[in-house]
């Protein structure tokens, strides 16, 4: 099982949606994949139409045991653990790796959409992740999240640029770019991904072609 965490200390990059997108082309590269929203926010859970589960991360993080029918499987064959606002209380910083290390079922990748900030989900998905994915672009914004990322972990941290990005302060930057188009605002107000929103489409395939290079890197493909 790899584990890799979808984070940004800045919001509005496209954490959320990349992180949907790479659950579900996993999913399509027939990758068993489970996708765990540790952001308090929720707004993942929001879309995709699990708000208010009976169970969420936060229960399991606190010691409630994990069933396989207990995991919200989504239409877009991936496996789905919601979030809510306790994921701001006091936990373990070691609860979500002891979490991981306690599913009985087989996984090849879990996906980590990480609150956008300092927080302390951040902090566990650093400690557990076996590579940070954050998105980036050409403005200042994103290019800071990305330096105070890889300040505050030792972990290997990889950009995935929207656009064209350069400059030596971005690298590593994974070697597939993800397309920049203002579709992706629509997408992401609904419940299923740009992946099947826009199956054949050129940000679909984009987003495609990068999970397979993450597969890559993590030796999965």
């Amino acid at each position: 099982m790899k584990i890799i965490a979808i984070a940004s200390p800045a919001g509005g990059v496209g954490k959320t949606t990349l992180a949907h997108a790479i659950s579900v082309a996993a999913a399509e590269f027939g990758k068993k994949t489970l996708l765990i929203d540790l952001d308090p926010a929720g707004a993942l859970t929001f879309r995709l139409g699990f708000e208010n589960p009976r169970l969420t991360i936060t229960d399991y993080l606190t010691g409630t045991s994990l069933s396989g029918e207990q995991l919200n499987l989504t239409a877009e064959r991936f496996a789905f653990i919601a979030a809510d606002s306790r994921l701001t209380t006091n936990l373990s910083e070691d609860a979500l790796s002891i979490f991981l290390n306690s599913l009985s079922e087989p996984f090849d990748l879990v996906v980590l959409d990480v609150a956008p900030s300092l927080t302390q989900s951040l902090k566990m998905a650093l400690l557990v992740a076996d590579h940070i994915f954050t998105p980036v672009d050409v403005s200042l914004h994103s290019l800071r999240a990305l330096l105070q990322l890889r300040a505050i972990t030792d972990a290997q941290v990889t950009a995935i640029a929207t656009g064209e990005v350069s400059g030596k302060e971005f690298a590593p930057v994974l070697d597939v770019s993800l397309v920049r188009s203002s579709e992706i605002d629509g997408f992401s107000k609904g419940t299923v991904s740009v992946l099947t929103a826009d199956k054949d489409g050129e940000v679909a395939e984009s987003y495609r072609s990068a999970t397979y290079s993450i597969l890559e890197l993590l030796g999965l493909e």
